[in-house]
């Protein structure tokens, strides 16, 4: 059965095929036959200046001649972008060792800067937490010299 099924595809193939190609060879034909009417209505003189006058006045062809334009200018503008950003990044490759090392010197200073303040908040909030038990004990001192009055 696998046998049949791949001749009945083979065939198949064989005949989209051969549709294809015959397609492709009538738009060839009819391609060629309006090429060949066009250039000869325009190879009179007075038909071509004519349908030169026509297309330059028609608003289609304004359009057209306006969105060609903008094609133009967009890719222009395109290239132009692509070409400075090219030369920024190969002057950026060029000075790259001379402009890191400095950069890595304000890094390092700022976490030494960064290192220190975390230390001195360290410190500060150790004197704090003492600070806060001497307190406490104070208060229980005093607590327990008011109690002792007291009685």
């Amino acid at each position: 059965m696998e046998v049949n099924e791949q001749e009945k595809q083979a065939e198949e193939r064989k005949y989209t095929k051969e549709n294809n190609d015959k397609n492709q060879s009538m738009n060839l034909v009819i391609l060629g036959s309006v090429v060949g009417a066009g250039v000869g209505y325009l190879s009179n003189p007075e038909m071509s200046k004519k349908v030169i006058k026509t297309v330059q006045q028609s608003e289609v062809m304004r359009e057209v001649g306006q969105e060609f334009r903008k094609t133009v200018q967009e890719i222009l503008t395109e290239q132009a972008l692509t070409s400075m950003r090219k030369v920024a990044s190969g002057y950026i490759n060029k000075y790259e060792g001379t402009l890191r090392p400095s950069t890595k010197k304000k890094f390092t200073e700022t976490e030494k800067v960064e290192e220190e303040s975390h230390s001195k908040y360290e410190e500060i909030k150790e004197e704090n937490k003492q600070l806060n038990d001497r307190l406490d004990r104070i208060e229980h001192l005093l607590s327990n010299l008011v109690e002792t009055k007291k009685q």
